[in-house]
């Protein structure tokens, strides 16, 4: 399995476990990264947007008002997203990927109507992975807040160090609440970093990750919540609509 992949998994893992997993907490930036990609010296992601104790903009908790998260909307994969062409990842990706995404959903507790798109970014040599549901009575506080964790790093027994974070960011003008997650897999050979950016509103809970594609067009040792929250509000821009 690609090591862009493991990670993935590891993000998944880690991130859904939330306030009972292993890396209880809220969300807290962590040591700065390289812009543009993860650290070639180990460092964890760089945060998108300085974060707070209790949500992007928010001192007090409250999701921000714009959209807030009782509007309507659904989501859907069109052919073309923010300016990207849907593609065909690797088979063996995309399995581990959708299988995560499942996982990932069932732990949140969100459930309805699942959509998927695998779009292709050229200019970074990465695929975008978009997966969501469309459903209701989603609390998109709850949602927040159980992948909302401090930085933390653990050894997984099979050489590698795994070093998780999470900062909040900005949802964009659909409003709800956003988040990004990543994970940095470092072992003797390679160090890689995966960030996936969520959004969740009452009706809708998704989220988008940069995989690299491993085939030489890309430099990357990984991508940040900086690289990630842009393309993140320009695909659900395309993707999510009212109801």
């Amino acid at each position: 399995m690609p090591a862009a992949a493991c990670a993935l998994a590891a993000l998944f893992l880690v991130a859904a476990c939330g306030s009972s997993g292993s890396f209880p907490g809220e969300a807290s930036g962590g040591p700065a990264a390289q812009s543009g990609g993860a650290s070639q010296n180990g460092g964890a992601a760089a945060p998108d947007a300085p974060a707070t104790r209790n949500g992007a903009g928010a001192q007090n908790g409250a999701a921000p008002p714009a959209g807030g998260g009782g509007a309507a909307y659904v989501l859907s994969a069109p052919p073309v997203a923010a300016g990207y062409r849907q593609g065909q990842p690797p088979a063996d990706l995309i399995q581990k990927v959708d299988s995560d995404a499942q996982l990932y959903a069932k732990r949140l507790g969100v459930t309805g109507t699942p959509v998927h798109g695998y779009y292709d970014d050229r200019a970074q040599g990465a695929w975008i992975f978009y997966s969501g549901v469309t459903g209701s009575g989603f609390d998109p506080d709850r949602l927040h807040d159980a992948l909302n964790q401090p930085p933390a790093t653990r050894n997984d027994g099979a050489g590698d160090r795994i070093s998780t974070n999470a900062v909040d960011t900005d949802p964009g003008p659909h409003g709800g609440r956003a988040i990004c997650n990543t994970v940095l897999v470092q072992n003797a050979m390679l160090t890689t970093a995966v960030t996936t950016c969520s959004w969740f509103t009452a009706t809708t809970a998704a989220g988008v990750s940069l995989i690299i594609k491993g085939d030489g067009t890309s430099t990357k040792v990984g991508f940040t919540a900086a690289d990630v929250a842009p393309v993140m509000r320009a695909i659900r821009a395309d993707v999510e609509h009212p109801r």
